[in-house]
């Protein structure tokens, strides 16, 4: 069975620009390609930021802390 699809509407000037991006890619691709890099590129922005606010002794412990808790938590 098919994945459901869905139309956006937006301004013809807008399409062209994206269109000039997308290149050979189909409309999916390029948008989901897209969403990643925009998600990838805040992570390391709230990244960067962290590091400003913590020193390396912080950023151990939170990193430890984190990887204790997902070995140590199961559901159920």
């Amino acid at each position: 069975m098919a994945e459901e699809t869905s139309t956006i509407t937006l301004k013809r000037s807008t399409k062209e620009r994206l269109e000039s991006l997308k290149g050979s890619r189909d409309w999916n691709t390029f948008l989901e390609e897209l969403y990643a890099q925009k998600r990838k590129k805040e992570g390391m922005s709230s990244l960067a930021k962290l590091r400003e606010l913590l020193n390396d002794k912080d950023l151990d412990r939170i990193q430890a802390s984190s990887k204790k808790f997902r070995k140590e938590f199961k559901l159920g």
